[in-house]
């Protein structure tokens, strides 16, 4: 899933940089933009390719859209990290919307999530989300929630969308992202970011 992890969570921070060649460093100032790409084949139309392009224009707010190339259909995506964790017990709070697929039904969601990095145990970094979103073709506001593990570039996100299961497996190399997606547990899918 996209747009509910940005920020702490999504972001490997400096230490991802570490080990890649320099070659994946470029630009080395990033200016806050974000292009994902995912393939999902065996989705419908609407869900089989997805990219979405978001711009941070302000600290801890980003807006963009998201697009369905064989459908032709072009959703707002926005995200706001309303309050960022510290090193203390506050979590992060991430408000936001995009367009998602939930199941075979495409729609906007609404969303408000919290996080917390909880530290490391053996190397790996670990961070669970919990929140809800509102799902307008639905009509029903659902929980969610995951689990983000780190080690070094490697990384996996075990995530609730309100109606499916999905586990991501990814890894960093330099300022982009490949990563291997599999859709409600049993859809398999290539993703990449590429962030600037």
């Amino acid at each position: 899933m996209r747009g509910r992890f940005d920020g702490e969570i999504a972001d490997g921070g400096p230490g991802s940089l570490l080990g890649t060649p320099d070659i994946f460093r470029w630009p080395e100032e990033r200016l806050g933009g974000l292009l994902n790409f995912r393939w999902i084949p065996e989705k419908p139309d609407h869900g089989q390719i997805f990219l979405t392009f978001r711009y941070e224009i302000i600290e801890s707010l980003s807006v963009g859209a998201d697009y369905r190339p064989l459908t032709g259909d072009v959703t707002f995506a926005g995200n706001w990290r309303a309050i960022s964790e510290n090193d203390g017990w506050r979590p992060a709070v991430i408000l936001g919307t995009s367009n998602d697929d939930f199941g075979d039904v495409s729609s906007q969601s609404y969303y408000g999530t919290v996080s917390k990095h909880l530290g490391e145990w053996g190397g790996f970094s670990f961070s669970p989300y919990a929140g809800a979103t509102y799902i307008e073709a639905l009509n029903d506001l659902r929980p969610v929630g995951g689990l983000h593990v780190r080690r070094g570039d490697w990384s996996a996100m075990i995530s609730y969308s309100g109606v499916d299961e999905h586990l991501t497996v990814s890894r960093d190399i330099g300022n982009h992202t490949v990563s291997f997606v599999l859709f409600d547990l049993e859809k398999p899918g290539l993703a990449w970011t590429w962030r600037f």
